[in-house]
């Protein structure tokens, strides 16, 4: 396969990065090779060509990768046609189509359309972004799986396609329950290191900072004797989880007894023996030095000194040779996936999010649940639900759409038959167990390898299946903790801040659908299953990259800078006309600093300090309305995105131009919900469909397992 790499965004070098990591000869267009931190990154697996022979490359290509921004496509492919036989992939911030398709694009805009800044950072202070090109990264992985599907689609049916990905959509994707929540009444709001559970949070200790998990009371109990002070189990205080979250000052002091006492490191191998998810805050050093990261060989080498992140779904092993999977005839009008048969074992967010993009896309996913485990949280026609039916009901239409369900309880021999009877006729499973738990239900990869040795088989875990962490309990903050983005996530001066809502577990949930669209694309084309270890450290790591090397070759890049930009263009986060409004402004550099004192009557000299620059530009700002004031700064051909909450964004006009958000009807309410950002030419995804009442389609499933044991009889 030969792929073009033509984009110039973040987003498209890394989607086109993750296929050369993979071993595809992957072209970069560049007159030379660039050395900063960014592109010795994203494109040192690449093959440079000069842009003279792309007129002869460009009919050979299989895939072939575009950006676009301020409406046209950018750099060479603004001059060239892609042929329609190939896969086109363009990437942007907002998209080819729809009111803001003519905007100007970038990271400070990523974080305002995506929902996640509104929602980080002190509720008495302005709202903070993440790390720079974060959430480019999730639309790179979000591009790669669109590829990936696209793909298998070419080989069934020669027809090529063009996607049309963006990164405000892919982010809104990646929220969990926001949407869900909003519709219920409960507006998610900026709670600083706070979540809504309580101590699910960062806190300080005698040499940084460390984030502890606890969710549930039993967890609770298990902290409080992992550090020594049982005594905490039994206060009427923290009792029981709205308990804690309402006195969650008095318990920080509680623990501060202990945790001020001792170092990360000691608490943390202090709270993973007693069973509870903790890691240490790590920066982009400390994570080089990470056990886990070093058993797994995760880092590479680069020439030019430095470490860099290696390839997240580099753990792959083949299973025995087997026959190559019959490959599901296409038909006109299906799905990439029609035809495909997903065994889904997964629980939570990141599993069960990884196998709902696999049902978008046209897989049969078969969901195996553990009797009595869910929630049966559907809402009648005609009812008035709760809020927490409705939160509940949304939350569950969302993640586990269009899927089957058949209630199997994998302790019995008789169920764990019926499992493995499912995994003889699949062509894909997936599963988010610790490490070692699918084997001793007897649905490990070597279990079901015996069975069927085509299958791509996905494991899901936090740290990885084997390491000195693999046994380690983790929730998505732990990952980000670990990972190094929270490390260098916080105001200037100030303390680790999470993001306002967890990316490890979403982002989990695309790398494990693209390790799965992989596989399937390998075992179609060279007969060879085989089962992906997926660490979500790595994969989160791996999004991390040009700050780990600016960090290893130069020790910069490790502080906390708030709002600022690491690579020097002057941008921030400031105050709008009205109570917590803000506008997202970034200006790259001279001509942008030029066009925007033109467009506000600012004096340039005012802008030549950060301070004062950041003083003027707010003291502007906050005599406008902030959606006016974006269309003014973007027609002036500035990068300015209003800061919109989880209600704007259901309100947005180009989302809905787009057809992003699903309409669906939750007893007598209507109810937007995300839908897919794989938005194609034709169609590559459907989100649709309901989420199955717990073992709803057992006794149908039942049936075609009997149904297909009779004709193998018959062969």
């Amino acid at each position: 396969m030969r792929i073009l790499d033509l984009s110039c965004d973040v987003a498209g070098r890394f989607a086109a990065k993750l296929f050369a990591d993979a071993g595809e000869e992957v072209l970069r267009c560049a007159p030379g090779y660039a050395r900063d931190s960014l592109s010795l990154y994203l494109d040192a697996e690449k093959r440079l060509i000069e842009p003279s022979i792309l007129a002869e490359i460009l009919p050979q290509c299989d895939l072939v990768w575009t950006s676009f921004d301020r409406g046209e496509y950018l750099g060479e492919a603004s001059r060239l046609s892609v042929p329609e036989g190939c896969v086109h992939v363009t990437t942007s911030s907002y998209g080819t189509a729809g009111p803001y398709s003519s905007w100007r694009g970038g990271s400070m805009a990523d974080w305002a359309a995506g929902g996640y800044l509104y929602i980080t950072g002190d509720p008495d202070r302005e709202p903070l972004s993440g790390p720079e090109n974060l959430c480019a990264y999730a639309a790179g992985y979000t591009a790669a799986i669109g590829a990936e599907a696209a793909l298998i689609d070419r080989i069934r049916t020669g027809r090529g396609r063009h996607l049309d990905i963006s990164t405000m959509e892919s982010m809104l994707l990646l929220h969990q329950s926001t949407f869900s929540r909003t519709q219920a009444g409960e507006l998610r709001q900026r709670t600083g290191r706070f979540t809504e559970v309580y101590p699910l949070t960062v806190l300080p200790c005698r040499d940084g900072h460390v984030s502890i998990g606890v969710v549930s009371d039993a967890e609770f109990d298990k902290l409080a004797i992992a550090v020594g002070m049982p005594e905490l189990s039994v206060d009427p205080r923290f009792a029981e989880r709205e308990l804690r979250w309402k006195h969650r000052a008095e318990l920080d002091r509680e623990l501060a007894r202990y945790l001020e006492a001792h170092d990360a490191d000691e608490i943390v191998a202090a709270l993973q023996s007693g069973g509870v998810a903790c890691a240490k805050v790590a920066g982009p050093l400390d994570v080089t030095e990470n056990p886990q990261l070093a058993h797994r060989g995760f880092w590479r080498e680069i020439p030019e000194g430095g470490v860099k992140p290696g390839y997240p779904l580099s753990n792959f092993h083949p299973f025995a040779d087997g026959e190559c999977q019959p490959l599901p005839t296409g038909r006109p009008g299906d799905l990439p996936l029609s035809g495909v048969r997903v065994l889904d074992f997964t629980i939570f967010w990141a599993g069960p999010s990884a196998t709902r993009t696999l049902a978008d896309l046209g897989a049969d996913v078969i969901w195996v649940e553990q009797p009595g485990v869910r929630l049966d949280c559907r809402v009648e026609p005609d009812a008035s639900p709760t809020p927490f039916e409705l939160m509940f009901h949304l939350h569950d239409t969302k993640m586990f759409r269009g899927k089957r369900s058949i209630a199997l309880d994998l302790s019995r021999e008789s169920d764990r038959g019926v499992a493995h009877a499912l995994a003889r006729h699949a062509h894909i499973v997936v599963e988010n167990f610790r490490p070692g738990v699918a084997g001793k239900l007897g649905v490990g990869p070597d279990d079901l390898a015996r069975i069927n040795p085509a299958l791509t088989y996905v494991s899901l875990s936090g740290w990885g299946a084997d390491g000195p962490w693999a046994g380690w309990r983790s929730y998505g903050p732990s990952i980000e903790a670990a990972s190094s983005i929270e490390g260098r996530t916080g105001y200037r001066g100030g303390e680790p801040l999470r993001l306002g809502h967890t990316l490890p577990d979403a982002t989990g949930g695309l790398i494990g659908a693209l390790a799965a669209l992989r596989g399937l694309r390998q075992g179609f084309t060279a007969g060879v299953g085989g089962w992906f270890d997926i660490s979500q450290l790595e994969a989160y790591v791996a999004m991390a990259g040009e700050g780990i090397i600016e960090a290893t070759r130069h020790g910069r890049g490790t502080e906390r800078v708030g709002n600022r930009s690491r690579s020097g263009a002057l941008q921030g986060v400031f105050p709008c006309d009205g109570k917590d409004q803000w506008i997202a402004i970034r200006l790259d550099g001279p001509t942008d600093i030029a066009a925007f004192c033109k467009a506000t009557d600012i004096d340039v000299r005012a802008l030549a300090d950060p301070d004062e620059a950041e003083q003027a530009i707010a003291a502007f700002t906050r005599l406008h309305e902030k959606a006016n004031l974006a269309r003014q700064l973007q027609a002036a051909g500035l990068e300015a995105f209003p800061v919109l909450d989880a209600l704007e964004l259901l309100a947005d006009p180009h989302l809905a131009e787009r057809g992003f958000f699903l309409e669906t009807q939750a007893g007598d309410r209507s109810c937007r919900l995300p839908g897919t950002p794989l938005v194609a030419r034709p169609r590559l995804a459907i989100p649709a469909g309901s989420a199955p009442r717990p073992g709803e389609h057992s006794q149908a499933i039942l049936a075609e397992i009997s149904e297909l044991a009779g004709a193998r009889r018959g062969e």
